[in-house]
């Protein structure tokens, strides 16, 4: 084949790759990914407060979460005070850390991921993410809160489901702190889905 033809041909195979690649975006939603990455040097985050449902009511949380000699730590607790909503009532309380994601490099927003147990839905995955806005740059907003869970346990393996998405806080502060010598994480970073359970879509921030 000619030097010229070939460089056609390619030239064609690649138009083709893009205009596939186009078709699947469009006809299926699909979104460009993040690259979640444990920050690098990793840090650790602490948190405590409230959100507005829905509803109009409160849910607090309370959470700390990091790299820690060479792994993960912290814990994540929520309830939800909601009294008419779909998950009224709700309690999470995490067992493992087994995450701590950086969703977009050099951003102030934090994933904790890991397993935890609820009064309504058995063990769960979950996702908590924090946002730090309030200091040290007053007005760029105050700080978010939000929370995905994924069940493991039937009737509710594999379901996802947005307690909270990304938003303000109605009281309380978090506060992404910065590294210290002991904030190393894992040699091998965690795989995303199976540490979270599933992929960030809906949380927004």
């Amino acid at each position: 084949m000619s030097k010229e033809r070939t460089t056609i041909t390619r030239w064609m195979l690649t138009l083709l790759v893009a205009g596939l690649t186009a078709a699947v975006v469009i006809f299926t939603g699909t979104r460009v990914a993040k690259a979640h990455i444990v920050p690098f040097p990793c840090d650790f985050t602490t948190g405590g407060g409230f959100v507005i449902t829905d509803n109009g009511y409160h849910a607090n949380f309370g959470l700390v979460g990091g790299c820690k000699h060479d792994g993960f730590f912290g814990h994540v607790n929520f309830v939800d005070h909601d009294e008419t909503g779909e998950y009224a009532g709700l309690h999470v309380s995490s067992d493992s850390i087994d995450a701590y994601f950086e969703p977009a490099p050099g951003s102030n927003v934090r994933d904790i991921c890991g397993t935890a147990d609820t009064n309504l839905f058995g063990t769960v995955k979950f996702r908590a993410r924090t946002e730090d806005n309030s200091d040290p740059s007053p007005g760029r907003g105050v700080d978010k809160f939000g929370l995905k869970l994924t069940g493991v346990s039937p009737p509710y393996t594999g379901i996802s489901a947005v307690i909270v998405s990304t938003r303000v806080l109605a009281g309380g502060h978090i506060e992404l702190h910065k590294p210290n010598p002991s904030n190393t994480g894992p040699s091998t970073p965690p795989d995303e889905i199976t540490a979270c359970g599933s992929d960030d879509s809906g949380l927004g921030y």
